[in-house]
């Protein structure tokens, strides 16, 4: 019986100026086509571990924090349909797969399919483990199944997707020493767990952490409001995702980061402003304490909201007060 196939690629010996070309090679040739948007650093590292698994890939990889996606481009490059299914061992990543996104830590189990657009950031050192099989493969031994799966995770703390989980990352440690025969019959039982998981698996509705995160991020930024240094940047360090995932969250909610803070700058300010246990302090007091920097700025965008400036309204109440 001869061995399976197995190819292994590393950026060890890869001059910085050629990382992100050769990364992105790599992930297209083991994940299908992708697209890398931004240049990698120089201290970029990726590891990549190909087998050949009965007519499927299992993948091993490990990286750096990056980014990739597929967009229509990449679907139109692709000649077959394959379903991937990823196990996280070791650190955090994001995806957006379709309308839907998703946070995948150490321990959980991802299904895409390769006819969706998808994104994926990469936000600490990752180590994953991927099953990509061709979707003609899954139907023909799961001839029950009609439609693709659904995009999104599979528990994989109780149940069925435990045992799966469990086997994906015995089989990673030990699929070298298999033959091909072997292959044969565990492929036909990780198949058997993996349509047992995605009968299972959750509506893509419930598991959607984006709606979390941005709820997270929206609690610091109020819990932060008096900080002059509040900013976009700060608000991605300080939640550790990047600048331009912030924005994407915010964006899918009809909003910007900046407008998003000043909305609730105004609001704190207008509270204020119509407290009476305020009425000492200077409109100007109130306007830093609340993180505005000008007070020429913050009375034109005041008036812009509410249609009367901060010493109108602070004068309608008091007449109010005294009546």
């Amino acid at each position: 019986m001869t061995p399976n196939l197995t190819t292994q690629w590393t950026t060890v010996g890869v001059t910085p100026a050629d990382k992100t070309d050769a990364w992105e090679s790599i992930l297209s040739s083991s994940y299908r086509a992708w697209q890398v948007p931004r240049r990698l650093p120089a201290t970029f590292y990726a590891r990549v571990m190909q087998h050949d698994f009965a007519g499927s890939g299992l993948v091993e990889t490990v990286c750096d924090p990056c980014a990739g996606r597929r967009t229509k481009e990449q679907l139109r490059k692709d000649d077959e349909l394959f379903v991937g299914i990823q196990l996280t061992t070791q650190g955090r990543e994001r995806f957006r797969i379709g309308d839907t996104g998703i946070e995948a830590t150490s321990g959980d189990l991802v299904v895409w399919t390769t006819d969706n657009e998808v994104e994926f950031e990469v936000l600490e050192r990752l180590h994953k483990v991927t099953l990509m099989i061709p979707w003609s493969l899954l139907r023909e031994r799961m001839p029950d199944r009609k439609t693709l799966p659904t995009g999104g995770k599979i528990e994989s703390r109780t149940g069925v997707g435990s045992l799966l989980a469990v086997h994906l990352l015995a089989l990673s440690n030990q699929i070298g020493s298999l033959d091909s025969h072997h292959l044969g019959l565990v492929s036909r039982s990780t198949l058997e767990f993996l349509g047992i998981a995605l009968s299972d698996q959750q509506p893509a509705a419930s598991f959607d952490a984006s709606a979390s995160l941005l709820n997270r991020v929206q609690e610091y930024m109020l819990q932060h409001l008096h900080e002059e240094d509040l900013n976009p940047a700060k608000i991605a360090a300080a939640n550790r995702v990047s600048l331009r995932y912030l924005q994407m969250l915010f964006h899918r909610s009809g909003a910007t980061v900046s407008g998003w803070l000043q909305e609730r700058r105004l609001a704190k300010c207008r509270e204020a402003l119509t407290d009476t246990s305020y009425r000492r302090h200077k409109v100007a007091d109130i306007a830093y304490r609340w993180g505005f920097t000008s007070t020429s700025h913050f009375s034109r965008v005041f008036k812009d909201r509410y249609g009367e400036s901060p010493s109108e309204v602070r004068r309608l109440v008091s007449m109010t007060s005294v009546d």
